[in-house]
Order: C-alpha cells, then sequence, then structure tokens
C-alpha cells in the first residue's frame, strides 16, 4: 500500500500553492481571522461575479462588452 495517496507532481503542486498563499497573505498584511474572513469574502465575490458574467457571456452569446456582436 502506498504511504501517499497523492503522486509526487500533486504533492509539490500543493506545496506550491501553500507557499505562495502564505507569500500572498504576508504581502496583504494579514495579521488575524478578521483579515482572512475578509481576504476570503473578497476572493469568492470575485470569484462569483467571474462565473457569473462567463455564465451570462455564453448563454448571450457575445460578452456584455461586445457591441459589435449584440443583436437589438
Amino acid at each position: 500500500m502506498p504511504k501517499y495517496k497523492l503522486s509526487p507532481e500533486e504533492r509539490a503542486t500543493k506545496a506550491a500553492r501553500r507557499e505562495k498563499i502564505t507569500e500572498l497573505m504576508g504581502e496583504l498584511d494579514v495579521k488575524d481571522i478578521g483579515d482572512i474572513n475578509a481576504l476570503f469574502k473578497e476572493m469568492i465575490g470575485a470569484v462569483l461575479e467571474n462565473g457569473l458574467d462567463a455564465e451570462l457571456d455564453e448563454e448571450l452569446g457575445y460578452s456584455k462588452y461586445d457591441y459589435k456582436n449584440k443583436s437589438m
């Protein structure tokens, strides 16, 4: 039975992500759980907004800023 569930590549990717997250938190001067909570809310808001924009673009067939392809 393998010692690790993840492959060496997956473990390296996960470690790199953790390192980047730690670096980002240092750059953003995260000091306590309140700062983490605010950062998480901003991140979720951005992800939802981008997802909804992409869904709208897919449904309409054009970007909201693409006036040339907009049918009236």
